[in-house]
């Protein structure tokens, strides 16, 4: 149960530092709690991050003292913030809808957990990736390097340390990495991004049926297959979810703290997977897009632009100095573009186009897309007014760029690739797409 204290110390940690961002017009308490341990498991890993650029090894004592050295820091700015008329922990604003709401997500879980069991140590990816680097950061000692030598160029040796950083933030509260927490972690963020996306959708709508978009996100079995296997993908559709919900709670209540969240999100989106670093950027640029040409935006925000481009910095920070100093070059990629050995062809697009096509269509989604386009047809006009037009420019954008990806990277055979990854890039959106549905709908 050790493990779990570092949980705690993540949960307390978001929550003060959302406490610091937000004024008055803050979302309710559950909204807070939910977000604020997204947010303190994400901060708590970059801490841990640091105990491998300074020492180049993981110290536990350190970053455990590190993490609370933090925790109190923000909680006591979050404290001289609070007054009697608005206390640090508002019990009061929980209400028999939001404990109802709590409940219906509890149980939600369940089958989550259950499948979890099936597979203690995930999916092939995890570990053959995610929890293979975990391993590599808590027990390789100044050897953890050897994660990006090029043997190991299966595991993804490129991609950023967002969710083997947070296992090993809990399991330097133990002494050996127990499978039991990425486990934990996975169900743990499930619940998060489901529990985002209903109270965002009811603090936008103040409607309890927003209840149905996370039903309908945990109805599906193969979803619930993919939250279980302890995929970074699943860190990526949270991410990405808050950073559209904030700017979309920023347009309803013109608190510019909204807006920093947002861009602390897409800071940590870019450090989950590559497909995050590159979802964060479009989707960096598409909000500042929406709020760049209404000129009444413009001037709202030019008072708080600096403090706004800090944020964007410090939030992208841990990421950048991954990329510059220890991501190596992929190991998995052929341009086909300029290949004479394996060199593109529209063959391989159209197959790119072919397999999406079908794999919308397939019986393991339940329906999930036809309804969603259903859904967005009966709602069209609203789902493109009130900002809302900005949700599919990134969507769009981002396929594109995927869909690029897969045509000029001819490192692997295009069908098996597609099969394999194809479903988990769709996986990463469904978040996102439910909430412009509901929040165009209700």
């Amino acid at each position: 149960m050790t493990y779990f204290l570092g949980a705690l110390i993540s949960l307390a940690q978001g929550y003060c530092l959302l406490r610091l961002l937000l004024g008055p017009g803050r979302p309710k308490l559950a909204w807070m709690i939910l977000t604020g341990f997204l947010f303190g498991l994400a901060l708590s890993a970059q801490l841990t991050f640091t105990s491998f650029l300074f020492f180049n090894r993981l110290i536990a004592p350190y970053i455990i003292s590190l993490n609370i050295l933090a925790l109190i820091a923000l909680a006591f700015c979050a404290l001289r913030t609070s007054s009697p008329k608005d206390p640090l922990l508002p019990w009061k604003e929980i209400t028999l809808q939001d404990g109802a709401a709590l409940a219906i997500l509890g149980l939600l879980i369940i089958p989550v957990f259950l499948h979890a069991q099936l597979f203690p140590y995930g999916g092939w990816d995890a570990w053959s990736c995610w929890n293979l680097k975990a391993r590599m950061l808590f027990m390789g000692g100044d050897s953890w390097r050897n994660m990006f030598d090029p043997v190991l160029w299966r595991s993804n040796t490129a991609y950023p340390l967002m969710l083997p950083l947070i296992n090993t933030w809990l399991w330097s509260f133990g002494s050996s990495p127990e499978p039991n927490v990425p486990l934990f972690i996975s169900c743990l963020i499930t619940f998060l991004s489901a529990g985002i996306l209903f109270f965002s959708l009811k603090e936008l709508t103040n409607r309890f049926l927003a209840i149905l978009a996370p039903a309908w996100l945990l109805s599906i079995f193969f979803n619930i297959q993919l939250a279980s296997s302890q995929y970074s993908d699943l860190l990526v559709g949270t991410f990405f979810l808050l950073g559209i919900v904030s700017f979309f709670l920023y347009l309803q209540r013109p608190d510019s703290g909204f807006l920093k969240i947002a861009l602390i999100a897409l800071g940590f989106l870019s450090f989950t997977k590559s497909e995050g670093l590159v979802l964060s950027i479009i989707t960096l640029s598409g909000l500042s897009l929406a709020l760049l040409i209404h000129k009444e935006h413009r001037k709202r925000l030019t008072p708080f632009a600096w403090s706004l481009m800090m944020t964007t910095i410090l939030a992208f920070m841990v990421s950048g100095i991954f990329q510059i100093f220890f991501a190596p070059n992929s190991h998995t990629l052929i341009n086909g573009l300029t290949s004479s050995q394996k060199p593109t062809s529209l063959e391989r697009l159209a197959a790119v186009f072919v397999f999406f096509s079908k794999e919308i269509i397939t019986p393991k989604w339940n329906g999930l897309w036809l309804l969603a386009a259903g859904g967005l047809l009966l709602s069209w006009r609203r789902s493109l007014t009130a900002g809302r037009w900005i949700i599919p420019v990134i969507l769009m954008t981002y396929l594109a760029v995927i869909f690029g990806v897969y045509w000029i990277n001819t490192f692997f055979e295009i069908v098996w690739w597609l099969s394999m990854t194809m479903n988990r890039i769709l996986f990463a959106i469904i978040p996102t797409i439910l909430f412009w549905i509901f929040l165009a709908i209700l």
